[in-house]
């Protein structure tokens, strides 16, 4: 539940809660404004030098390449666009204000290198699922824990010590706590926050509720959700990226089925945790975040994978069970009897003399079984129990009561908390086998599930895979391992996107090679797929990084030219008629040369759409193939100086 009014109100008067400064509130209103300009932006932001300084590197890190260097702030701000700036500003700013702060037994080093590390991971991921915009899932990853900075700065002594006593508290159970210390618990202040920032709501929702997805009320093939579970991915590769090699290591199986619910393979989470931990070193310089090298993720699955295979063999060895048994009782007479009572039978056994040392220690141990008191100081074991039954692992493990009453009342309350069974003291020797064999009974036929479940996660991994595949096949034209018509059809209305909305030029060639209905008719289709395949290596091999070559059908191409104009694209254009003008194609006995004739347009404000452009290309093309083809046409009337190119 949301933050009631009151308490952020009264939180906000404080004057204590993380927020942007007062220049970053002042450039996000501006770059929210249809009528702002680029100048007005420029100066509101040179109020601020270090805001300044940290654009500027952005910018130059960002782009780098055969162009100039970024100098000024005008031109970092034209070199981003504004939605992004919009982004690194509220970014930047609140990182810059909050780095250090009185929370004794906060770690604000940590909490940024994980922040950071999380923005990346959802920015990466969300360029592949296409869940919504990447700048945005960049702040929301960046802000998924402000509620807890937030905590650090409006209670830095009652937090410290908070977070002394339940440091390895799972989500749910911390939350709780915190409701209760707090009044509200550190995701609910993080949706607050947000929301004041006025992030859109399924941004807000999607931090709010993605430690503990299942508790949002989203359908599972909505956009809600889709983002929901990549923030939460974000959130588990950001916890990897400052964890020990150990730790890192039990973290694979959450990892694989977290990236498995949006599409994402084993393969695909590999090579996203490696671009993420060099992207993560980059902006660690820029932010002055400290940062720590992450090893290769494939390492830690395969050996997460053995260890599976190795439990399992070992487990299906064994006609009896030695269970893991935790004990939990402040009776210290208790205790022992029950421990070596247990010992005898072949457990192996764990004790907790209070129910908040029961709960560390079943966090740490995983037992199998957990036998506590009703009745103990601080967590009583009914209470032990509903903590437990918040946690994944904590579902799993039997839970037996024992209590010295007998009342109707006390039983149904500590079954309606999740306990499987109950035990009276003074208890028999006999009737506690006869409850652990049942026990063994149910957890016999959990850990079956439980392999089954592997075997299920198993096939969600490789049916990623296939639809993985299947979508990138949808995609690519199979001759020439382009991209297809649709594929292009998507990705210019990307680009034109992007353009409209960063004001940066784009441009699109049509290309069409010179003659091959003569290949066909006269050396045949096979050796018509042999020049589609060699002018398309020659085209993908000498166009630039950054543009998106793909078959439109038959011998026609595309290109697509992000942050090029006409002049520019007419350029490229030509170097990649030269390219192919100089290849000599061998079909069987017979050598022969290759043209193609080329039409480029860069994208005009006025136009009405991408087809407008598209369109203007193809005139283009059509007057190179007029002319005399194996040439390069620029079609633009609002660019008088771009002239044909002949050969």
């Amino acid at each position: 539940m949301p933050v009631s009014e009151d308490l952020f109100r009264e939180m906000k008067t404080g004057g204590n809660l993380p927020s942007p400064s007062g220049v970053a509130l002042r450039l996000i209103d501006l770059t929210r404004r249809e009528d702002a300009t680029l100048d007005e932006i420029a100066r509101a932001m040179q109020a601020d030098p270090a805001l300044c300084g940290r654009l500027i590197r952005f910018a130059n890190m960002a782009f780098n390449g055969p162009r100039r260097p970024v100098v000024s702030i005008a031109e970092a701000i034209r070199r981003v666009g504004l939605n992004l700036v919009r982004q690194l500003v509220l970014g930047f700013s609140v990182l810059g204000h909050n780095r250090l702060g009185k929370c004794r037994s906060f770690d604000y080093s940590r909490f940024w290198a994980r922040s950071l590390a999380t923005a990346i991971a959802a920015n990466v991921f969300c360029l592949r699922v296409r869940a919504a915009s990447a700048e945005e899932a960049f702040t929301c990853g960046l802000f998924s824990d402000i509620g807890s900075l937030a905590f650090a700065t409006l209670f830095p002594r009652e937090y410290a010590d908070f977070i002394d006593a339940n440091r390895d508290l799972p989500p749910g159970m911390r939350a709780e706590l915190e409701r209760t210390t707090f009044k509200t618990d550190h995701m609910e202040l993080a949706g607050a926050i947000l929301e004041d920032w006025k992030l859109p709501r399924f941004f807000v929702d999607a931090v709010q509720f993605h430690e503990i997805p299942e508790s949002a009320l989203v359908a599972q093939d909505s956009r809600d959700y889709l983002l929901l579970q990549l923030i939460s991915l974000a959130a588990g590769v950001g916890e990897y990226c400052v964890s020990s090699e150990a730790q890192r290591k039990e973290m694979v199986p959450t990892l694989v089925l977290a990236a498995a619910k949006i599409g994402v393979d084993a393969d695909a989470l590999d090579t996203g945790i490696n671009h993420i931990s060099r992207e993560w070193a980059e902006w660690g310089k820029i932010l002055e975040v400290k940062t720590q090298n992450v090893s290769a993720f494939q390492q830690h699955a395969s050996a997460v994978t053995e260890s599976f295979a190795n439990q399992a063999a070992a487990g299906s060895q064994h006609a009896s069970m030695s269970m893991d048994i935790l004990i939990a009782d402040d009776d210290p007479t208790i205790r022992i009897l029950l421990e070596q009572t247990l010992r005898n039978l072949g457990h192996k056994i764990a004790v907790a003399v209070d129910g908040r040392e029961a709960l560390k220690l079943a966090i740490d141990l995983n037992p199998q079984l957990v036998i506590s008191d009703l009745v103990m100081p601080g967590i009583d074991g009914v209470q032990l129990c509903q903590a437990l039954r918040d946690t994944e692992e904590g579902r799993k493990m039997y839970f037996i009561l024992l209590t010295g009453m007998t009342e109707e009342a006390e039983m149904v309350e500590g079954f309606a908390a999740g306990a499987d069974d109950y035990l009276t003291k003074p208890f028999n020797a006999r009737v506690l086998t006869a409850r652990l064999r049942a026990a063994e009974r149910v957890i016999h036929m959990q850990e079956e599930a439980e392999r089954d479940s592997l075997n299920l996660r198993r096939f969600a991994t490789e049916l990623a895979v296939s639809n993985r595949r299947l979508q990138q096949a949808a995609l690519t034209d199979s001759l020439t391992g382009l991209p297809n018509r649709r594929h292009l059809m998507e990705r210019i209305e990307q680009e034109w996107a992007i353009a409209s909305r960063t004001e940066r030029p784009l441009s699109v060639m049509m290309i069409d090679i010179d003659g091959f209905k003569q290949v066909n008719d006269v050396h045949g289709h096979e050796a018509g797929d042999q020049v589609l395949t060699k002018v398309a290596a020659l085209l993908r091999q000498t166009a630039r990084v950054e543009d998106v070559v793909g078959r439109l059908g038959g011998d026609e191409f595309v290109v697509i030219c992000p942050a090029a104009n006409a002049t520019m694209g007419v350029r490229l254009a030509e170097r990649l008629r030269q390219a192919v003008a100089q290849c000599t194609l061998h079909i069987g006995d017979i050598s022969r040369q290759i043209s193609i004739s080329i039409g480029v347009s860069q994208r005009d404000p006025a136009m009405a759409s991408v087809d407008e452009l598209l369109q203007r290309a193809d005139a283009a093309l059509y007057r190179a193939k007029r002319d005399g083809r194996n040439r390069v046409s620029g079609l633009l009337e609002a660019d008088p100086t771009v002239q044909t190119v002949k050969q």
